[in-house]
């Protein structure tokens, strides 16, 4: 939950995974809830979700057809306990800084 007077700032994350769906984002920024955070198909295939976070760093990971994907153009990666790696979001406190666009293609 986000607090009066965070700034908050709107991210773009996109996944590229040949599936029907459904697509979801989990991570801290959620709970890890698999369910809470749809993706949305674009017209060229990939999975879209626009996040709105106060500044700081977040893990994440996509969950396409039962799975879980890691996105390894992200702004860096982190053992995650299971053997795997999660994706680790930063978001700016500046405007100036550029906004993440976090993108995976899944292999």
């Amino acid at each position: 939950m986000v607090s009066r007077g965070k700034t908050v700032r709107s991210v773009k994350l996109e996944f590229n995974h040949d599936t029907e769906g459904p697509v979801f984002v989990a991570g801290t920024f959620n709970d890890w809830d698999v369910t809470s955070t749809p993706m949305k198909r674009g017209r060229n295939g990939s999975w879209t979700a626009t996040l709105k976070l106060p500044p700081g760093e977040y893990q994440f990971r996509y969950v396409a057809d039962g799975r879980w994907f890691t996105d390894f153009a992200a702004d860096g990666l982190v053992p995650n306990g299971f053997g795997e790696l999660n994706s680790v979001l930063t978001v700016p406190a500046s405007r100036a800084a550029r906004g993440t666009k976090a993108k995976a293609a899944a292999t």
